[in-house]
């Protein structure tokens, strides 16, 4: 009976993997790319990783060169809402 158990707890955690693994990849990307080439460079990358099949959930913060995004960031962290993925300085991760 446990060898039962063991086989269908098997197929049912193969079937969630593999549902997993199929799922479209989604991000949502904090960055401070606002402003002419720089907000064609974001749209380039979101272009590329929509071709891909992911969905990018664009979070610009303008202003500061990074330190409103830092502030925003900082939030987001402590109010355990981090995004997916954000443009910083090694050093501003501190």
């Amino acid at each position: 009976m446990n060898t039962k158990l063991l086989i269908a707890a098997t197929a049912a955690l193969t079937i969630s993997i593999t549902s997993i693994a199929k799922a479209e990849p989604k991000a949502e990307v904090l960055h401070w790319w606002t402003s002419g080439g720089e907000a064609k460079s974001v749209a380039v990358l979101q272009e590329e990783f929509s071709s891909r099949g992911g969905t990018w959930t664009d979070m610009p913060v303008a202003g500061g060169g990074g330190d409103a995004a830092m502030t925003a960031l900082r939030a987001r962290v402590l109010s355990g809402n981090a995004p997916t993925a954000v443009q910083l300085k090694g050093p501003a991760i501190q």
